[in-house]
């Protein structure tokens, strides 16, 4: 399978924290990383935003070092947490802010193009800023296919800096729900089967 990761330098390593729904996080990260510096405005709109299942098993698709699965773990404590990238060096990252943050034990991070690495499953939830530096097919295909591995009760939330209302158009072929509102120059989509 054609992928959209290109192997290189990690950059430099950075240390920074945030504080959001009440809780301190501390990330590590490198500067290859998508937004290896800090965390990025639509990330943290997301965050602000997020919905959080009151149980069962959800997952960051994309997860670069691992904000978004981090910070729903925090949240809910019931719940385990996936995330995949297909870079190694996100996925390493990953792993250590997870036990970085005390939620190692709830998270498990996947090296892997997309929805391959947990091919199978179902989750009750997926979310997701896409990588739009990869192109719209590879964003299109991670919210699109969002559907194939959602439970019945299961949604999605994602968020674009561009293409959100082609792909909420696009959305609302498969999806029964389709909510995307626009804030501070993005999309916020909600998507549920």
């Amino acid at each position: 399978m054609t992928h959209y990761y290109k192997p290189g330098q990690p950059g430099e390593r950075k240390l920074f924290s945030f504080t959001i729904h009440g809780y301190t996080f501390e990330f590590i990260s490198y500067t290859s990383l998508f937004s290896g510096s800090g965390l990025d405005d639509g990330t943290r709109l997301l965050l602000e935003n997020i919905m959080v299942p009151r149980s069962g098993v959800v997952l960051d698709i994309g997860c670069g070092y691992g904000v978004i699965g981090i910070v729903v773990a925090k949240l809910n404590p019931l719940l385990e947490v996936y995330m995949t990238d297909v870079n190694p060096l996100a996925v390493k990252v990953a792993r250590l802010n997870a036990s970085r943050n005390n939620v190692g034990d709830r998270v498990v991070v996947l090296q892997g193009d997309r929805y391959k690495p947990v091919e199978g499953m179902k989750f009750n939830a997926i979310y997701s800023n896409p990588p739009l530096s990869a192109g719209m097919r590879i964003v299109e295909d991670i919210v699109l296919g969002a559907r194939r591995y959602l439970t019945g009760e299961g949604f999605a939330q994602f968020v674009l800096a561009r293409g959100g209302e082609y792909l909420a158009e696009k959305a609302r072929e498969s999806y029964s729900i389709v909510d995307a509102k626009s804030k501070k120059g993005y999309i916020l989509l909600y998507l549920k089967p």
